[in-house]
């Protein structure tokens, strides 16, 4: 009897235990489990999240970065900062340095000032003829038989060129200012008629006359400093001469153009200058016989100018 007893009291303390382990383990469960679960909350952000803290923390930790859409890229040059104030910001070109003259080759340049007229067509067609080029340097005519004959010109493979506009020295050698107003509205015009945004050009009168002394240095600096190219002459055909035959056209034209490698021949191609037209292919001919060839002017041309007095 007494061991029977013995064996309940330890099957009951046995059971005391199993029940002691039992409550301690759901009493762990119910305090870690919870904590364990809200630390893997804590401890483990999704992808996303972490994108979006690390994009904030740049955003505030590093330096601003600006981000600017690609255009396309502009050439430019000392010679177009306009200066401010400017009237005409875009009148400006490249300057263009002239190739050295160190060829014996000889080289006519057929220049025409005063154009368009209706004789510029049939000019062209003489050119044409003869496969020779030349250079010309037009005025503010806007008729529509006008506009044809820039565009002609052009279409043919001449050089165009700014002469004046008005063609009227007193208002245009004035000042500096009038000189670029009628400058800019000639070029704009042919630049409209053609497409050619022409860097040369002549003075009327030539870059020294009786109507420019007081100006032509200042006009020449600004008009450099635009980049613009200038040609005068060093041959007179003299078909602006009044009582000049075609005979001293042709002989100037030509007997003149034999003292130079590279003569640039005035003429003119108002309406009124049928003998310098009926001449022009004898002269074409007579100057290929001596050996030269023809060209048009261009920026790098070796330029023949009139000497600038220091006075003006």
């Amino acid at each position: 009897m007494k061991r029977a007893k013995h064996v309940r009291r330890g099957n009951s303390g046995k059971v005391v235990s199993i029940l002691t382990i039992l409550l301690l383990f759901a009493l762990f469960s119910a305090t870690c489990f919870p904590l364990s679960h809200a630390l893997q909350k804590v401890d483990s952000p999704s992808l996303s999240t972490l994108a979006g803290q690390v994009a904030i923390e740049g955003a505030l930790s590093a330096k601003p970065k600006i981000v600017v859409e690609s255009a396309p890229v502009v050439k430019t040059t000392p010679q177009k900062q306009a200066l401010p104030n400017d009237p005409y910001p875009l009148l400006y070109t490249e300057k263009i340095s002239p190739k050295e003259d160190d060829s014996n080759e000889k080289i006519a340049y057929l220049t025409f000032d005063d154009g368009p007229s209706d004789l510029t067509i049939p000019l062209l067609d003489v050119l044409d003829r003869y496969q020779v080029k030349a250079t010309f340097f037009l005025v503010g005519k806007t008729g529509e038989e006008d506009r044809k004959a820039m565009r002609e010109i052009v279409k043919r493979g001449h050089a165009i060129a700014v002469h004046s506009y008005s063609h009227d020295y007193r208002e245009i050698y004035a000042s500096v200012d009038a000189y670029l107003a009628d400058f800019a509205k000639m070029h704009d015009l042919i630049l409209k008629e053609t497409g050619v945004d022409t860097p040369l050009y002549r003075f009327a009168g030539g870059s020294i006359n009786s109507y420019n002394r007081d100006t032509a240095k200042a006009i020449i600096e600004e008009m450099n400093r635009r980049g613009y190219t200038y040609f005068d002459w060093n041959v007179d055909s003299g078909d602006a001469t009044r009582g000049t035959t075609a005979q001293q056209i042709y002989q100037h034209a030509v007997n003149d153009s034999k003292q130079f490698r590279r003569p640039v021949i005035l003429f003119h191609n108002t309406g009124t200058k049928k003998m310098t037209l009926e001449q022009i292919p004898a002269i074409i001919e007579a100057l290929q016989k001596e050996g030269y060839r023809f060209d048009v002017l261009k920026a790098d041309t070796p330029p023949v100018r009139f000497r600038i007095p220091e006075t003006a």
